[in-house]
C-alpha cells in the first residue's frame, strides 16, 4: 500500500520525454527521467522527501525505475517461498494427494463405533498397524506416476497430511481392536465380485454389530450421566451399607502389572531380568470421579480370578463405598475374573443380606470394552514410567501424584514383608454350597439383583432385550463373610532369585524391605 502511494506521487511529478527540456540551452536526448518532490503543493527536496515518508534512497530509486519501466503497478518481488516459487506444488497436486490419502483411508481403515479410545476426535479414520505413512506414500508415487503426475516427496507428504488430514491415523500394534469388526471388515472388502444380496448381508450384519455395541456403550454413558447429576461434594469413602437412597455407578478392571525397582534411566543388566512384581486392580467412581487402585504385591496374590476380584469389591464397598442402596457395575467380558458364577453369587448374596437393595452388573460388548479405568491407569502409567519406584510405598506415591486433581487412590493390599493390609477370602468355597448356576452366563450382557426377589437374578443379553429370571439361591447363606485367607508370600525360589540379582538394583534403604535376605519360612507362616 505505502508503494502504491509512493508511486502515485512519482506519476504526478516525474517527466519522461525524449528530450530535456532546457530553457536557455538547447535540449538533448534524456538519459535518465527527472523527478520533482511536492507535498502539500510546495516543491521539496529529495532528502526531505526520503524523511517525510520514511522511504530509503535505494527503495526510492527501484520505485522510480519500476514506474519507468511497468507504469503505475504493482510490484511483483520474488521473495522465496511457494507463492512465487515456480518450483512449489500446484493446488491441482495438493488436491489430488488429499485425495488418494482419503480414498485411502475409506478403503482400509477399520470401522469402529462411536469415539476412538485415545483421541478426542470422533471421526477418526484408523488404518492397520501394518502400514505406515512411507508405506502409503510409496503406493501413493507408484499411483501418480502411472497417470504422469507429479508426486511429492516423502517429508512434504507426510507434512501434509498432518496439517490436511489430521483424523486419519495409523493404528499403533497395542491398540484393542474388536475381532468382530476386523473380521466384517475384511468380508465386505473382499465382497467386490459376490452377489449382491450376499454383500448387503455382510453390510447388515456390521451395521448390526455397530449398533448392538453402540446401544451398549449408550447405556454405560446413560448410567454414569445420571449418577453425576446427583453425586454433590460427596467423596469416596466408609459409608455404612445401603445407608444412603441413591444411586451410584462404578466400574472395575484388572491392568498390566508394574514391575519394581524401576528407574525411567534404566541400567542396561535389569532388562534381560524379572523385577519385582505388582498387580492392579481399579474400582472407578465416574460421577466424582477417583478411582481406587489396589497394589497387589506377588507375594500377596492368591489368584488372579474371581476370588481375588470378589474380596477387592467386597473391600471397596465397606471402605470407600458411598452407601448407596443402588449399585451398577460394569467390567469386561472376562470369564475367568468377571463373568462367572461366583461374581454373580456374591451380589446376589450382597442384596440377601441388606448390603444393597439393588445391584446391575452390565458388561460391554466384546472388543469394545475401553471405559474409565482404562483412562486412570493411563494417568497412572504415564506417571509410572517417567518416575523411579524402588518400592511399593514409591508405586503409592506415583499413583497419588498422577493426577492434580487427586483421581487416583492407592490402596495397599499388603507390605512387602508380608503384612496383610487388605484381607482376601475363599469367595468359590464359601458361596457354592448354597447356590445354583445359571448356564450360558456368556452369552447375557446384563444381570440384576432384588433385595425384594432374594436368591434370584434376572438377566439379558442386551440393553433392550426382554428379561429372564432364574432362581440361584438352593440354601440361606451365613450372613457374615468367610474366614480371610492367608496369602503364600514369595517361595525360596523367588527370594533367591531377588536377593542376588534384584537387589543392586533397589536403592539402599529398600534393599532389605523389597530383596531382603530369603528365609525358610514364608511371610503367612510368620504371621500364623
Amino acid at each position: 500500500m505505502k508503494d502504491m502511494m509512493l508511486l502515485g506521487i512519482i506519476q504526478s511529478h516525474i517527466t519522461l520525454s525524449e528530450d530535456t527540456c532546457r530553457r536557455k540551452q538547447r535540449n538533448v536526448p534524456r538519459t535518465r527521467p527527472r523527478t520533482s518532490y511536492f507535498v502539500e503543493g510546495k516543491q521539496i527536496c529529495r532528502k526531505t522527501f526520503r524523511f517525510m515518508f520514511a522511504v530509503g534512497q535505494d527503495h526510492l530509486s527501484k520505485l522510480i525505475k519500476h514506474y519507468q519501466q511497468h507504469g503505475l503497478a504493482p510490484q511483483l518481488r520474488n521473495y522465496p517461498g511457494r507463492k512465487n516459487n515456480r518450483h512449489a506444488l500446484s493446488f491441482e497436486t495438493v488436491q489430488m494427494l488429499v485425495s488418494y490419502i482419503t480414498n485411502f483411508a475409506e478403503e482400509h481403515a477399520f470401522v469402529l463405533p462411536g469415539r476412538v479410545p485415545g483421541y478426542k476426535r470422533s471421526d477418526i479414520l484408523l488404518l492397520p498397524s501394518s502400514e505406515t505413512k512411507a508405506s502409503v506414500w510409496r503406493q501413493y508415487v507408484t499411483a501418480m506416476t502411472s497417470e504422469g503426475q507429479r508426486p511429492v516427496q516423502v517429508s512434504t507428504f507426510r507434512q501434509l497430511w498432518r496439517e490436511l488430514l489430521p483424523h486419519v491415523i495409523v493404528a499403533k500394534p497395542m491398540t484393542d481392536l474388536c475381532w468382530t469388526c476386523q473380521n466384517n471388515n475384511s468380508l465386505i472388502l473382499h465382497s467386490a465380485n459376490l452377489p449382491e444380496e450376499e454383500k448387503c448381508q455382510k453390510l447388515k450384519d456390521q451395521e448390526h454389530h455397530l449398533f448392538r455395541a453402540t446401544s451398549q456403550r449408550s447405556h454405560l454413558k446413560d448410567l454414569v450421566a445420571d449418577t453425576k447429576k446427583i453425586i454433590g461434594e460427596q467423596k469416596l469413602g466408609p459409608n455404612l451399607p445401603s445407608s444412603k437412597d441413591i444411586r451410584m455407578h462404578y466400574s472395575f478392571d484388572f491392568a498390566q502389572q508394574v514391575h519394581f525397582p524401576s528407574d525411567p534411566q534404566q541400567a542396561g543388566p535389569i532388562y534381560f531380568l524379572t523385577p519385582r512384581k505388582c498387580g492392579l486392580f481399579g474400582v472407578c467412581c465416574e460421577a466424582i470421579p477417583q478411582q481406587v487402585n489396589y497394589l497387589l504385591d506377588e507375594g500377596m496374590t492368591i489368584q488372579k480370578g474371581s476370588n481375588c476380584v470378589i474380596s477387592f469389591l467386597h473391600h471397596f464397598f465397606g471402605n470407600y463405598g458411598l452407601g448407596e442402596t443402588v449399585a451398577d457395575l460394569h467390567c469386561d467380558n472376562c470369564s475367568g475374573q468377571n463373568k462367572n458364577k461366583f461374581l454373580l453369587w456374591y451380589l446376589a448374596w450382597r442384596t440377601m443380606t441388606g448390603r444393597h437393595q439393588t445391584i446391575t452388573l452390565n458388561f460391554l460388548l466384546t472388543g469394545h470394552t475401553k471405559f474409565s479405568p482404562d483412562w486412570c491407569f493411563g494417568l497412572l502409567k504415564k506417571a509410572y514410567r517417567r518416575t523411579k519406584v524402588s518400592s511399593l510405598s514409591d508405586i503409592a506415591q506415583v499413583v497419588s501424584g498422577s493426577s492434580q486433581r487427586g483421581i487416583n487412590l492407592p490402596q495397599l493390599v499388603g507390605t512387602e514383608d508380608g503384612t496383610v493390609l487388605v484381607e482376601q477370602y475363599d469367595w468359590q468355597a464359601f458361596l457354592s454350597p448354597c447356590f445354583n448356576q445359571l448356564k450360558n452366563i456368556k452369552q447375557y450382557h446384563h444381570f440384576r439383583f432384588e433385595a425384594s426377589c432374594p436368591g434370584v437374578v434376572f438377566y439379558g443379553e442386551f440393553v433392550d432385550s426382554a428379561e429372564e429370571s432364574f432362581r440361584l439361591f438352593k440354601t440361606e447363606p451365613p450372613q457374615h463373610p468367610p474366614v480371610a485367607v492367608l496369602p503364600p508370600g514369595l517361595n525360596m525360589q523367588r527370594q533367591q532369585y531377588l536377593f542376588s540379582k534384584i537387589r543392586p538394583f533397589c536403592r539402599p534403604d529398600t534393599r532389605d524391605t523389597v530383596c531382603g535376605q530369603p528365609r525358610e519360612k514364608r511371610p503367612a507362616e510368620d504371621n500364623e
